[in-house]
């Protein structure tokens, strides 16, 4: 054995014992149930809003969900290894982010008027791996109807949020950001629908 060799073959044998360390901690840590915490920015009407006889309109949310679980940490091999879930009530945070935008648009809150029902069927972040980093995709899957006093259906429309975006981390704050990302993006397609909002204009 070359001296070289002989130094080559102590150096790992004495970085062996930290990356051992290292390598239990990630594995640790990827092994843990993740959380995250979602959240929504109101959408600002495209139009200026004055127009002050709009009927009330009230949310109502259904969680259709099987699972509270919105994605899962996988490894190196593509593997799940844990569970992400949120901590935050999401048909709460959905009623809030209807209720916000539709104050924006100039709609009052109150019964009497019209219903805005909203039923969650999916809401769920994805990892994949690619060649040199990771792919994150989100997405939202909602039924959003308007319901008039009398109990006719004036709108209904399946609609479909998705956030994908090349990452280098496959961790909790990218499920988090893409999460956040796919809700705005359902939510505001159904706020850009016409359809919608001329629905809500009228008793």
């Amino acid at each position: 054995m070359t001296s070289q060799s002989l130094r080559w073959q102590v150096s790992a044998q004495r970085a062996f014992p930290v990356t051992l360390v290292l390598t239990l901690l990630l594995a640790g840590c990827a092994l843990q149930e993740g959380h995250v915490n979602l959240s929504y920015a109101p959408i600002r009407p495209p139009f200026p809003v004055d127009r002050p006889n709009l009927p009330p309109v009230a949310v109502t949310v259904i969680d259709e969900r099987s699972t509270q679980v919105v994605g899962e940490k996988i490894n190196q091999f593509g593997m799940k290894v844990a569970d992400i879930v949120s901590d935050t009530n999401v048909p709460d945070l959905l009623k809030t982010a209807f209720g916000d935008d539709l104050k924006q648009f100039g709609f009052p809150e109150g019964g009497n008027g019209n219903t805005v029902f909203v039923r969650l069927g999916y809401l769920h972040n994805q990892f994949t791996i690619g060649i040199f980093h990771w792919e994150s995709t989100a997405t939202i899957g909602m039924e959003v109807s308007v319901k008039r006093a009398d109990g006719s259906i004036a709108y209904r429309r399946y609609v479909i949020g998705e956030s994908k975006e090349w990452i280098f981390v496959a961790g909790e704050k990218n499920a988090q950001r893409m999460l956040d990302a796919a809700i705005q993006r359902g939510v505001a397609k159904v706020f850009n629908d016409s359809a919608f909002i001329n629905a809500l204009s009228k008793r």
